[in-house]
């Protein structure tokens, strides 16, 4: 392949890689945790999909996960749209921050991803389809865009990122199983411990984002709290994973405390990535131990997306060193 052929493959890539894929390891990773955890904890099963079981992704599964991340990667989409100067800012050149992605097509880019997982998934169980609806108006429009833009309110977007981890959990859920009150209690160390998490990333951004007056938790109360409120988090989603008798999220919860505790201690930004980055990956191999598929699967897309961002901006990303 010649090099301009080459660059114009690298730019239809540019509409995958738009959509931020490695953000998507926890929304499948949640997703995950709510399957299992409703075929391991709950009694009343639907008939949806019903050949399905533990340690089995069938075809049907895997379309509807793949739905459920196209509707997640118009909200990550929308984010980035209305995030225009503040990713600038942050040093975050994303496609559309950077111009590649004009934001016409970011916009049709957008709507589609909303309307096509809507219809096919209202055809297979309406429920889910309800939830990713769902999950873009709540992670998508009331986070990013005006007159709400939850995300620049440090309560607002707390509540937003809880909601939002509720809905990836109970999509996964919803798959085989119901709406109960067992799909709240069994989701809860879950999103305790990425709202530990939600409370580290909002430290590295604070300059760019006092910058353009976004008042997150850390601007708000600084870095010393939001480190701190991370770390006793965590310890509530260890104390709740043990009150649930959840082994799948007490092994993540309790493996990333160290890292959680050198941050506070060491009040570093490099800390503070790396506890963020590995309280994901600890979820993620935790999971793949009964999904080990899964593994396969993101160890792809992590190595795909290194020679995706060194071929087309001669960057090393992603990266668990730093």
């Amino acid at each position: 392949m010649n090099s301009e052929k080459k660059l114009k493959f690298l730019k239809i890539l540019d509409y995958f890689f738009v959509l931020r894929p490695t953000l998507f390891f926890p929304v499948w990773t949640i997703s995950l945790v709510g399957y299992w955890a409703q075929l391991r904890f709950d009694d009343h099963n639907s008939t949806l999909l019903h050949t399905f079981t533990i340690g089995t992704l069938n075809i049907k599964f895997i379309i509807t996960i793949g739905l459920l991340t196209l509707a997640m990667g118009a909200s990550f989409l929308l984010n980035q749209i209305e995030d225009v100067e503040t990713d600038k800012l942050n040093n975050k050149l994303f496609l559309i921050a950077n111009g590649d992605i004009s934001l016409k097509n970011a916009y049709i880019e957008t709507i589609t991803l909303v309307i096509v997982p809507f219809i096919i998934l209202s055809w297979l169980k309406f429920s889910l389809a309800i939830v990713s609806l769902l999950a873009f108006l709540i992670t998508g429009w009331f986070y990013s865009c005006k007159p709400f833009k939850f995300k620049d309110k440090p309560i607002g977007g707390l509540i937003i990122n809880i909601l939002g981890f509720y809905i990836v959990f109970a999509f996964g859920w919803l798959i085989q199983g119901t709406l109960n009150l067992k799909m709240l209690q069994q989701a809860t160390p879950y999103i305790l411990g990425m709202i530990a998490v939600y409370f580290f990333t909002t430290i590295p951004d604070i300059e760019g984002d006092k910058a353009v007056n976004k008042k997150t938790i850390a601007v708000k109360y600084g870095m010393n709290f939001t480190l701190w409120a991370g770390l006793v988090t965590d310890i509530i989603a260890v104390l709740a994973a043990l009150w649930m008798k959840d082994i799948v999220a007490l092994i993540p919860t309790v493996l990333i405390l160290p890292f959680f505790a050198l941050a506070v201690n060491k009040k570093s930004i490099k800390e503070i990535l790396r506890a963020n980055k590995f309280a994901a990956l600890f979820l993620s191999l935790t999971i793949c131990y009964k999904f080990p598929g899964y593994l396969v699967f993101i160890a792809f897309l992590f190595f795909f997306s290194k020679w995706y961002y060194k071929r087309r901006f001669g960057i090393d990303y992603p990266s668990l060193r730093k």
